[in-house]
């Protein structure tokens, strides 16, 4: 009996690949990383830790009313290296 004989005789679920879209999260957290780009470098430069930043962000989002319980520090980081990468290819300065 193959692999697939069995899988069938299981009724094991076929999961589709598919485009996977980016969490609610990060599409909120976006817009904030993008408007506080030149503050997140400039703090970046003075040595300030991703954790120190990404829960000053949150802190703000919070105090504007936005929803932010579910963004991590991490989510912060990951969207300020995407608008950076994205300034870096069009050769546009921070």
């Amino acid at each position: 009996m193959t692999l697939f004989d069995q899988l069938e005789e299981m009724n094991a679920p076929v999961i589709k690949k598919g485009h996977k879209t980016p969490r609610e999260e990060l599409r909120r957290v976006y817009p904030v990383v993008s408007e506080m780009f030149s503050e997140i470098t400039k703090a970046l430069n003075l040595g300030y830790s991703w954790r120190s930043i990404g829960a000053a962000v949150i802190a703000k989002m919070e105090a504007e009313g936005q929803k932010a319980q579910f963004i991590r520090v991490n989510d912060v980081a990951e969207i300020y290296r995407h608008i950076k990468k994205d300034m870096d290819l069009r050769g546009l300065q921070a």
